[in-house]
């Protein structure tokens, strides 16, 4: 009876951990094509490259917080608490860091001479 009880806390924990959210630094940018900003002067260029950035630093900033809160959460309570209360956003982040990408791309091409 005992050995069973070990068993489900055994998968208790991996599932718990498998719902985690991954720390920013893990979370590949989705492929934006430069091509999506050739219409932009270089000064709108560089001002939405400024805002993009901004809103990734603020993105890695709220991941790495669930994160950390679904490792103490995890730890404390069996409950990934970041992931189960919204706080993972991987796919906004995903999505900033692949604009922040193109964007830079953009900028060689938008700001030429």
């Amino acid at each position: 009876m005992t050995s069973i009880i070990k068993l489900a806390l055994v998968g208790a924990c991996a599932l718990s951990f498998a719902g985690c959210a991954s720390r920013a630094s893990s979370v590949a940018p989705i492929a934006v094509p430069s091509s999506n900003y050739a219409g932009l002067s270089c000064d709108e260029t560089k001002t939405m490259l400024s805002q993009k950035q901004a809103s990734q630093s603020a993105l890695t900033r709220s991941q790495n917080n669930a994160a950390t809160g679904d490792a103490v959460g995890v730890f404390l309570l069996l409950v990934p608490v970041g992931s189960v209360f919204g706080a993972d956003v991987q796919g906004e982040l995903a999505q900033a860091k692949g604009e922040v990408m193109a964007l830079q791309g953009a900028v060689s091409i938008n700001c030429k001479g």
